[in-house]
């Protein structure tokens, strides 16, 4: 008997102790970005995990940095950007590196072009030099981002680099006619924009998936797994534009999804 209480005392000790491991849930400077992991912090703490949030990092490379470094646990990225802009193609350097990623939570946010009317594809843009292409900082720089797109289309347009979070306005706006956009962005649908069709499938898919060290606790990592396979592209470009035009907090439209009561505030800026 007294071996048992030991047991269990030793197993709840040991519990308590991996349930008070501050897990640090990382995020890059996007809406997108902000909505999933607020759903992750808010699954971790459901479960009893105490969570910093590191939100507004910066882009892909500072993000993924930040995990190599273990400065944070986990944040969401897709599966295009690690292939192509982490791993450069080499998967099995996960491994090696002590991270991993899980199953995709069931959408795919590819980048692409968006006009506001009158072309359909990217090669379109090949016949249209007068138009004016603003372009995100991070999309210009990316292995799988506007350099090797022109080459790939042969687009004679010379970009402007801009914010991605002023490009919709500028647009909108009439100050340039074409922008870099991801599918599940808010703007899209709700002004009527045009996402060009990638009719040469230079873009890899996008699946939002959570990229995590391989050393965290199992039921974290279980935990982490919970958003596998449970938001789709309508769902995701839905929350975006309630963030934008709905005013509403990143930390309640991730309780509203997932149907967990918070308290958590937008804090983190």
């Amino acid at each position: 008997m007294k071996t048992i209480s030991l047991v269990l005392l030793l197993t709840l000790t040991w519990w308590n102790s991996e349930a008070q491991k501050v897990i640090r849930v990382g995020s890059k400077h996007f809406t997108e970005g902000y909505i999933l992991s607020e759903m992750l912090s808010q699954i971790l703490e459901s479960k009893g995990f105490v969570v910093e949030r590191k939100f507004n990092l910066g882009g892909t490379l500072v993000c993924y940095e930040a995990l190599k470094k273990s400065e944070i646990d986990v944040y969401p990225e897709y599966t295009g950007t690690i292939t192509r802009e982490i791993l450069r193609g080499d998967l099995s350097q996960l491994e090696n590196l002590g991270l991993a990623i899980s199953k995709p939570y069931g959408f795919n946010n590819t980048y692409s072009l968006v006009v506001k009317s009158g072309l359909k594809t990217i090669s379109e843009l090949k016949d249209h030099p007068e138009l004016k292409a603003g372009i995100s900082y991070e999309f210009l720089k990316r292995q799988d981002g506007w350099e090797a797109l022109a080459k790939e289309y042969g687009l004679p347009q010379r970009p402007t680099a801009l914010e991605h979070g002023l490009a919709y306005q500028a647009l909108l706006e009439n100050k340039i006619d074409i922008t870099d956009c991801y599918s599940t962005d808010g703007e899209i649908a709700v002004n009527g924009l045009v996402v060009l069709e990638d009719d040469r499938n230079f873009f890899p898919k996008y699946e939002a998936v959570s990229f995590y060290r391989s050393d965290l606790n199992n039921d974290v990592i279980e935990a982490i797994g919970e958003l596998s396979g449970k938001i789709n592209e309508a769902a995701m470009s839905k929350m975006n534009a309630d963030a934008i035009y709905g005013k509403k907090s990143f930390a309640a439209i991730a309780s509203d999804f997932l149907g967990l009561k918070t308290n958590t505030t937008d804090d983190f800026f």
